[in-house]
């Protein structure tokens, strides 16, 4: 019996809510790690599966928990996110129209 925590990343790829993500998954506990706050290709490399741990890592229980995580990215200044800027044009156009 092991007292640490040894994951077994692979990559998967999600839908939710129309959001395509590809992240890293621990076959072992089901956790999702966050694509943007770390790197994909270290954790889980295309075909192969690693047990890198590192402390301090965002991880969630569900993709859609994953899908709130990354929205609130976008408040950050140098992430942008197209599809919800281009809503937001398309909202202050027809107010302008109005």
């Amino acid at each position: 019996m092991s007292l640490f925590w040894e994951p077994r990343w692979v990559r998967k790829k999600y839908l939710v809510d129309g959001i395509e993500v590809v992240t890293c998954e621990d076959e072992a506990s089901g956790l999702i790690l966050c694509p943007i706050c770390e790197k994909v290709e270290e954790y889980c490399p295309e075909g192969k599966s690693t047990s890198r741990v590192r402390e301090n890592i965002n991880t969630f229980f569900t993709p859609r928990d994953l899908i709130y995580h990354l929205k609130s990215h976008k408040n950050q200044r140098n992430m942008k996110f197209r599809l919800e800027k281009f809503e937001e044009v398309e909202e202050e156009e027809e107010e302008e129209e109005e």
